[in-house]
């Protein structure tokens, strides 16, 4: 089974100094954007990889603590960059949306969640595990947002990494085990913590047999990997687990250069940004 098509979505930005994210950057204060992938899967219908940001997250951070994470992380964003008002535009209604595959719990990636109240969510436990038990203040430590989660999250969320991983082939590179997320092979996720605690990409297999990897936020620019140059140990700070995250940031450059047929797509690379900006449509 293959995906129909991949579309790239931009929700809004954030800003940060480029040396955060890459140590020979300078300390201006580049953009990383909110992308979010809509996939057409044959059968099961529309699918999103995240969710971006919402007018949620505006309301969850106008009060403390949350009000906090809006402080360190200024962010740019109108309603009409929701993903909900996205996909209207495009002729598709939130009932559309039959499942959302979360990466992590990070409130950029999670705030449009209540906006499509009967999808099924689909990630992995430890993610979750590693914010469920935790204090508003707790987890904004960990940069989620509990206020942006349906009150019905655990009945309607399925754990990716519950199933049997499976040994995957050596054009996947350095990514040696992961998950068949719907049995068909046309998404296959892998572990990619570091940046959070049971975050992970997807290998997103395509009609025209393109692979496309969403690799969340293993990196934020994708001249991290392509040059080998690692965040600024300011990152640290940010980190879940700052050896996978650079082993992650390895495995990404090896894949890059053992397969370059694969295509990696970053969440906040400002040259995601820009096939969005170019109406880039995988199919």
């Amino acid at each position: 089974m293959k995906i129909k098509s991949l579309k790239l979505y931009d929700t809004g930005y954030c800003t940060h100094p480029e040396k955060i994210a890459y140590a020979k950057g300078s300390w201006k204060q580049i953009r990383f954007p909110a992308t979010v992938g809509l996939l057409q899967h044959p059968s099961l219908g529309y699918i999103l990889f995240d969710t971006g940001y919402a007018e949620h997250f505006k309301e969850a951070t106008k009060k403390f603590p949350y009000s906090v994470y809006a402080k360190l992380t200024p962010v740019h964003f109108t309603e009409e960059q929701s993903m909900k008002q996205q996909l209207l535009l495009d002729g598709i209604h939130p009932e559309e949306i039959k499942y959302i595959i979360i990466s992590h719990f990070h409130g950029d990636h999670t705030a449009g969640l209540l906006d499509f109240p009967t999808a099924k969510i689909l990630t992995f436990a430890k993610a979750y595990e590693d914010i469920k038990k935790r204090s508003k203040f707790g987890t904004l430590l960990k940069g989620c947002l509990k206020d942006t989660l349906p009150i019905d999250l655990e009945q309607r969320m399925t754990f990716i990494d519950h199933n049997p991983s499976m040994k995957l082939a050596p054009a996947y590179g350095k990514f040696e085990e992961g998950y068949d997320v719907f049995g068909d092979g046309s998404l296959l996720a892998v572990d990619l913590t570091g940046h959070a605690a049971g975050q992970f990409g997807l290998f997103v297999h395509l009609h025209s047999s393109k692979i496309v990897f969403l690799c969340a936020d293993a990196v934020w620019l994708s001249k991290t990997y392509q040059n080998l140059v690692f965040p600024s140990k300011i990152a640290n700070l940010l980190t879940s687990d700052s050896t996978s995250y650079r082993q992650n940031i390895e495995k990404l450059h090896h894949l890059s250069q053992a397969s370059p047929e694969i295509e990696i797509v970053p969440t906040h690379c400002e040259h995601t940004w820009d096939k969005i900006k170019a109406g880039v449509y995988y199919e």
